[in-house]
């Protein structure tokens, strides 16, 4: 009977164990990369997109933020994607195009739960993309966030 009883505890710890790391931890990044993962699969196999940068990274207060830069080719019409983890609940996108005097010039901004985004370069020219929060959830003050920049994937069109 001692035996068993000590097998039973055994178990139910070994079961403790086998908790998720997302439930441990407030600060994992697993919910932003399966977003980001779920919307390459549908990028790619429904809508015939090809990713061509995805960036993924913590953001801390309403003061923080992250440059993406990349040049973007005239030959594409790109859209961009951005969103938060489950402790944002809305992002700002800012994109700026370096002019031929090496001063940044706004193409576009938005603040939203999920950005969406059209850039239509007449140039090849080099971007600079800029997240930061504008309201997190609840009490948090960080949290991770997805950017992705895709188009058209020229081989399934």
């Amino acid at each position: 009977m001692k035996k068993l009883s000590l097998f039973f505890v055994f178990a139910v710890v070994l079961w403790g164990v086998n908790i998720s790391y997302a439930q441990l931890s407030e600060t994992t990044m697993k919910d932003i990369i399966e977003t980001a993962q779920d919307k390459v699969k549908s990028l790619e196999n429904k809508e015939d997109m090809e990713v061509v940068n995805i960036t993924i990274d913590l953001l801390v207060g309403t003061r923080g933020e992250k440059y993406v830069y990349r040049y973007l080719d005239n030959s594409f019409d790109y859209k961009i994607y951005a969103v938060g983890d489950r402790r944002i609940s809305k992002l700002n996108v800012d994109v700026r195009k370096k002019g031929t005097d090496d001063k940044w010039v706004l193409v576009d901004k938005t603040s939203a739960s999920e950005v969406k985004m059209d850039i239509y370069p007449d140039t090849r020219a080099f971007y600079e993309f800029t997240i930061s929060v504008k309201e997190f959830v609840g009490d948090n003050t960080a949290g991770h966030f997805a950017i992705l920049i895709y188009h058209i994937d020229p081989l399934k069109k």
